[in-house]
């Protein structure tokens, strides 16, 4: 066991060698330069003299982790492992060192890094020097960014009162009742038939059958020659129906009418406003119609608002020169793999697909992505736009109604939520650059559309 006094002279040996650490760290010759874009590389080069304080420490702490014939673990002498094996120590140590400087002269510099730094290059001549090379990227400076008195168009909608009629005509069909019958006596009826292609002598092809295929026969899109042949068709009945296939050429099909059901729909009255709104106190068709319009209007009103922060977001982008670093692209393109993955059966990919594909395809959406948030926070810097307490209690609030829960349970989750943070942000930025834009407001009237006279067929409701 090391006495007293060899305790002593090693932890002066090693105080000796942490100084003349920092002093060469002060000495290390380090040149920073510019790559494309956002890039750096950070170009170092250490002499042996310098080197020696950390190829020491290496050594220590080899010699503490390692056992050596005649002696106790961590207990041989550094000279015994400097001599078997300081070559193999300095070497493997090589890459720790050049981390341990790059993030030193980060750190001293105060230098903001985005993803992850790469050792491109690692050079060492024994007993002279170690040559390296890092590449790193950093946000790219903003400067003289565009985004007020863009010029823009903001679409309002006016609703017709076709598209309440139409809305209403859903409801009261997708609640009607379905009361059997015995015969389709006119358009209010659906009829359960099973269906049998055949050849052109009358036989049938096997393999070409669909069974318990329901008909609403109200529906606008049926073939003509099935619409005809369903015309007061009983239960139990079977009919042969000249059509024609996918290529024009005529067919013969074979249709047995399994059920027939009238459709009885819902009175207007309060109980079915309620089921409709879930809302009480509509006691009227006209505060009905006002309620399904109002609704419908919403919907509208949003899906303006959506398209005006896309245009708003697009004309920003079109006027301000902004690329976007590579580790900001790939990550926003990972985001966009992991949403898609987690859309699928079992949230995973299926076997045959094609990722490189898919991440070519999506790698535009994700520069403009990985663009816009820069730009963005560039503007809540220069604004002072951040998230308040009210912008939480509002986002809280619509959940809780969304989901039926305590809003309280979501403010303080939400205040903790990064996502949550920046999404405010992003919704402020928009608000505050439309404040800002000079807006032309253009009506469109939206209508139920009309049944079109090319409209595909079908026969399935």
């Amino acid at each position: 066991m090391p006495s007293a006094a060899t305790n002593s002279l090693l932890l002066q040996a090693y105080l000796s060698n942490f100084a003349v650490y920092n002093k060469f760290k002060k000495r290390l010759d380090i040149k920073l330069n510019e790559l494309e874009g956002s890039k750096k590389q950070l170009e170092a080069s250490m002499s042996y003299e310098e080197l020696k304080p950390h190829f020491e420490k290496a050594i220590l702490a080899y010699r503490n982790k390692t056992t050596l014939p005649g002696f106790r673990k961590g207990k041989a002498p550094l000279d015994v492992i400097r001599k078997r094996f300081g070559d193999s120590i300095e070497y493997t140590s090589l890459e720790e060192i050049a981390n341990e400087a790059f993030w030193d002269y980060m750190s001293k510099e105060k230098i903001d890094m985005i993803g992850r730094p790469s050792l491109t290059d690692i050079d060492y001549k024994p007993k002279e020097a170690l040559n390296f090379k890092i590449e790193f990227e950093v946000m790219p400076e903003i400067k003289d960014i565009k985004y007020k008195g863009l010029e823009l168009e903001k679409i309002v909608y006016d609703i017709d009162d076709s598209m309440v009629d139409d809305e209403i005509r859903y409801h009261r069909f997708r609640s009607a009742q379905h009361e059997l019958d015995g015969q389709a006596l006119d358009d209010e009826y659906a009829v359960t038939v099973d269906i049998q292609n055949l050849d052109d002598e009358g036989n049938v092809i096997i393999g070409e059958s669909q069974n318990g295929v329901s008909v609403y026969l109200g529906n606008k899109q049926i073939y003509p020659e099935f619409k005809e042949a369903f015309k007061g068709i009983r239960e139990g009945e079977t009919k042969v129906i000249d059509s024609t296939n996918a290529e024009g050429n005529p067919k013969k099909v074979k249709v047995t009418c399994t059920k027939v059901e009238k459709l009885v729909y819902p009175e207007m009255n309060q109980e079915f406003f309620k089921t409709i709104t879930r809302k009480e106190g509509i006691n009227t068709e006209e505060e009905f119609r006002a309620e399904i319009k109002s609704a419908l209007q919403k919907i509208y009103d949003d899906i303006g608002k959506r398209k005006l922060s896309n245009d708003i977001m697009s004309e920003i982008l079109k006027q301000n020169d902004v690329v976007a670093p590579d580790v900001f692209v790939e990550s926003t393109l990972q985001t966009i793999v992991n949403d898609h993955t987690s859309q699928m059966p079992g949230q995973k990919l299926p076997p045959d697909f094609d990722l490189e594909s898919f991440k070519k395809e999506r790698r535009p959406d994700a520069i403009r992505a990985a663009r816009w948030f820069m730009i963005r926070e560039k503007i809540a810097e220069i604004e002072n736009i951040s998230p308040e307490d009210s912008d939480y209690d509002k986002i809280a609030t619509t959940e809780a109604e969304r989901y039926g829960i305590p809003a309280e349970k979501l403010i303080q989750a939400f205040r903790n939520d990064e996502n949550i943070k920046y999404r405010i942000i992003a919704d402020k930025v928009i608000d505050f650059v439309e404040a800002n834009a000079e807006i032309k407001e253009k009506v469109e009237k939206i209508s139920a559309e009309p049944e079109s006279e090319g409209a595909e067929k079908k026969i399935i409701t």
